[in-house]
């Protein structure tokens, strides 16, 4: 699953997951080494969880309609929040919109060689690997987006980014764990997220 390079996934290890070709991902439990706090690695492997990616163009046809503004996509692990973003992303850049996503761990576009393997639109500029905040800010300075889209809001640091993206007229394309619109205000992060107003639509799986 690492090509035989533990060292070339160690970060993502320390994480819990390894993403394979295609943008499959195997999460991984065991034991954790621990340093200063902080996971360093995992070791004693007990189990794994392979989760499958895979293309389904089945989004309503009204979806491009949806995406007049910036978009919330609120869902359960599992419920296919990745694989809407995609075809989100996907319908906006076969519209004529500049996108730029960060798939901080390739499960968006999937890139092998610098090449996607999903299909996200000829519009579309990837990056991979990057942390969401740092590669919302990036691509902010660098790729001139009219879209951003990021998987799976989980840090105060992601929403800072994404703020200062809207900021400067960037709309905003989003996932976050939460199975319907009250769920968000019992979070701190996703309260935050709500009381700043960056997203005029939520859809909900």
């Amino acid at each position: 699953a690492t090509g035989h390079s533990c060292y070339s996934a160690e970060q993502s290890l320390r994480e819990g997951f390894v993403t394979l070709p295609g943008g499959h991902r195997i999460g991984i439990c065991g034991t954790a080494a621990v340093q200063d706090g902080s996971i360093r690695s995992l070791r004693e492997i007990s189990s794994l969880c392979i989760r499958i990616a895979g293309e389904h163009r089945s989004a309503p046809a009204e979806l491009l309609r949806w995406l007049d503004g910036p978009v919330l996509i609120l869902g359960p692990p599992g419920s296919g929040k990745t694989t809407l973003l995609r075809e989100c992303v996907r319908r906006l850049s076969e519209g004529g919109s500049r996108v730029s996503v960060v798939d901080t761990r390739g499960e968006i576009a999937a890139c092998r060689g610098g090449v996607p393997q999903m299909d996200v639109g000829a519009h579309t500029d990837v990056l991979t690997g990057s942390s969401k905040a740092e590669g919302i800010m990036l691509l902010l300075r660098g790729m001139n987006p009219q879209w951003i889209a990021v998987d799976e809001i989980t840090a105060p640091e992601d929403i800072a980014a994404m703020e200062q993206a809207s900021y400067c007229g960037v709309k905003l394309l989003a996932t976050a764990h939460a199975s319907a619109p009250d769920e968000l205000q019992k979070r701190p992060l996703y309260r935050r997220l709500c009381a700043l107003e960056l997203f005029e639509r939520l859809l909900i799986l």
